[in-house]
């Protein structure tokens, strides 16, 4: 009997053992990519392609279900870890150097960044399992590898027509979904309708190839002097679209923006449409302004990858302009200029003259859950403000390293901004400069167009963590005695240089003050 019981406890240990391991879900390496000669990643044993991008950083992707992995980031032979760096710091990852290896734990899924020695940073994308796959054939599926559309996998060759094809099948079925499998698709313009779903396999890439004469011009943005397109854009009145999945959306854009091809490119154009639902693909390399959510309501972009280049400008993340509620909600932002941001504009303004509609207010736009790298701003307002903006959030997310923590910079237009919130967000280092900036905090008017300049008020900067400060004076600066900032409040500022929350504005750093009113710090 002792034994039955004792075989009945082993019996039920390995049961729940079993239920408590964690899936492990890696995706191919995509021809076109090459594996990093500086980092292999095993993640529970299980090896993970790193994909070898650019002089400042490599990245990988897998997708996990819940519970904890073990992750080993190896070296090349005969290269020591001698110290480490892990984002985010409040996740308080501990590592272990064994040699040429650095080991920790991931606890849950997380989007991070690893510094080693003096090396590249290895941006490690940890995704939640997917629960929403579909399957890759059936009824309302619209497989672009079918004998029906036979679209080319080997990226060679354009294979726009098959997979618009698809995507107006898609759409006619009504919420039909395209499946685009592993490979490599070379594509031009891609028109989203209504009423359907794009999902990228992991492994699978949208590729744009660069040569201005596969694409049509939507646009002229007069400081590069250079066309831009909108790669996969909505028409007017477009709604409910999803595009989802593991695979990537590669802009290509440094090949793209050279002499010889001169062309930028917005890759997501979300042009007055509704209910829009973005969730889980890698958008890789813009040629310009990546994702922007236009003159649009309803939209929600989530597990949201962004992975371009830092030695190329004008290559902001998300744009969110003229929006109403819209939430970037879970992901992480790296680029030259601003990972996220909010904007507005006029008609005429360059890069809105093909925008569908007229020129509309902004408001309730929320960030959460972020990691942002960047040389410019990574959580900001601005610096169009042409129409009003009002009720937006940036919360419980993370500054890896940037010029400019939290910003609102008013310098084109003369509208105002009222209703800000930047709650809980960690400021770990400030490495670069924007302008003469190089704070956490810039608040301010600049007049760009000579037109004056709208108010700016009712700015909420609370629950901060600054572990970086940077080296120049934050900045709180209206344009005139006229026009200032007003009702601004400081609450729980901690500046761990301190080891204590901020009582004044010279603790905070914040020593550029003009053209203000009604500031109030609380603790």
């Amino acid at each position: 009997m002792k034994q039955i019981f004792s075989l009945l406890l082993l019996f039920l240990g390995l049961f729940v053992q079993a239920a408590n391991k964690t899936k492990i879900f890696t995706y191919p390496l995509p021809a076109i990519y090459h594996q990093s000669q500086l980092f292999s990643l095993q993640v529970s044993g299980i090896a993970v392609p790193v994909v070898d991008y650019n002089p400042k950083y490599d990245y990988a992707e897998f997708s996990m279900s819940k519970g904890s992995v073990k992750i080993s980031v190896t070296l090349p032979e005969g290269t020591e870890v001698n110290d480490y760096y892990i984002s985010p710091r409040k996740l308080a990852i501990s590592a272990v150097k064994k040699g040429n290896q650095l080991i920790f734990t991931l606890v849950k899924d997380a989007y991070i960044i690893v510094k080693i020695n003096k090396l590249k940073e290895l941006v490690i994308a940890a995704d939640a399992e997917e629960k929403d796959k579909p399957q890759s054939s059936g009824k309302g599926i619209f497989n672009i590898s079918s004998s029906k559309y036979h679209a080319d996998a080997s990226g060679k060759n354009l294979t726009t027509e098959a997979i618009q094809h698809a995507i107006d099948d898609a759409s006619a079925w009504h919420n039909g979904i395209v499946y685009v499998p592993a490979g490599v698709y070379t594509i031009g313009n891609l028109n989203l309708k209504s009423n359907m779903s794009l999902y990228l396999e992991g492994g699978a890439v949208l590729f744009f190839s660069g040569h201005p004469q596969d694409y049509k011009v939507s646009a002229r943005k007069a400081s590069q002097n250079r066309n831009i397109t909108w790669w996969l854009y909505t028409d007017s009145g477009a709604h409910h679209i999803k595009i989802y999945g593991r695979g990537t959306i590669d802009g290509n854009g440094k090949y793209a923006t050279n002499k010889e091809n001169n062309i930028g490119n917005h890759i997501l154009a979300i042009m007055h449409a509704t209910d829009f639902v973005f969730d889980g693909p890698i958008i890789k390399e813009s040629g310009a302004w990546a994702v922007i959510p236009t003159r649009s309501k309803n939209v929600v972009i989530k597990n949201f990858k962004l992975f371009n280049r830092l030695d190329m400008g004008e290559n902001d993340g998300i744009d969110v302009m003229e929006s109403d509620n819209v939430l970037v909600q879970h992901g992480i932002g790296i680029s030259l200029d601003d990972p996220f941001s909010t904007k507005t504009w006029t008609q005429n303004t360059d890069l809105c003259r093909n925008w569908p509609g007229h020129p509309l207010p902004q408001n309730n736009i929320v960030f959460d859950d972020l990691l942002s790298w960047t040389y410019c701003y990574a959580y900001k307002i601005g610096q169009g403000i042409m129409q009003p903006q009002t009720n937006i959030t940036f919360k419980n997310s993370v500054v890896y390293d940037a010029a400019v923590a939290v910003g609102v910079h008013h310098k084109w237009g003369t509208s105002y901004v009222k209703g800000v919130t930047f709650d809980n967000i960690e400021v770990e280092k400030l490495t670069h400069q924007n302008d003469d900036h190089r704070t956490w905090c810039v608040l301010f008017m600049q007049n760009g167009d000579k037109l004056g300049s709208g108010p700016i008020s009712d700015i909420m900067i609370e629950n901060m963590k600054i572990y970086d400060p940077g080296i120049s004076p934050g900045k709180i600066k209206g344009v005139s005695p006229a026009t200032q900032i007003s009702n601004i409040t400081f609450k729980n500022i901690n500046m761990v240089s301190l080891g204590r929350d901020a009582e004044t504005l010279q603790e905070m750093n914040v020593r550029d003050t003009l053209n203000y009113n009604n500031i109030k710090i609380k603790n």
